[in-house]
């Protein structure tokens, strides 16, 4: 089985979470921890089940 971190799927989807937490950065603060803290979950998610998918 290959390591998680060599999939292709899971580059894209790290990646695309690395920049969901730079653009919530600068989220105002009526945003930040509403809007922003729900991306960040759900961005981490789908990271969170590739590891486990294949570890």
């Amino acid at each position: 089985m290959a390591l998680y971190y060599e999939l292709p799927i899971f580059k894209d989807v790290y990646k695309m979470t690395l920049r969901i937490f730079e653009l919530t950065a600068h989220f105002c603060r009526e945003y930040k921890f509403t809007l922003g803290q729900d991306l960040k979950r759900d961005c981490i998610l789908p990271v969170r089940n590739i590891y486990r998918a294949n570890k």
